[in-house]
């Protein structure tokens, strides 16, 4: 099949139909599950609160990036708040680690 005849035959599929080819193509790979994935984030538009009141919240951040492994100093360039929060992850780290 060519690629430019897919945009046809996939038309009339319910969103219900179109996920579940998205998923079965996304789970064949991990490089597929990487594509599905990155188109994923940069089509789903996010609420702005998402970053106003969880991504840059002073009292969230240090959590988030405790998920982090410590050394994934990337983080730390995203932002000021995230940059600060990192910080603190770090001096967290560091008190848990001499208790």
């Amino acid at each position: 099949m060519a690629a430019h005849r897919i945009g046809a035959r996939v038309a009339g599929l319910s969103p219900e139909q179109l996920c579940a080819i998205i998923e079965a193509q996304a789970g064949a790979s991990d490089a597929a599950l990487r594509v599905a994935d990155e188109h994923a984030t940069r089509l789903v538009e996010q609420p702005e609160w998402i970053l106003s009141e969880v991504l840059l919240s002073p009292d969230l951040v240090p959590h988030i990036l405790a998920q982090l492994p410590t050394e994934s100093h990337a983080a730390k360039g995203t932002c000021r708040a995230w940059c600060r929060g990192w910080k603190e992850t770090l001096l967290s780290f560091e008190f848990r680690a001499i208790i």
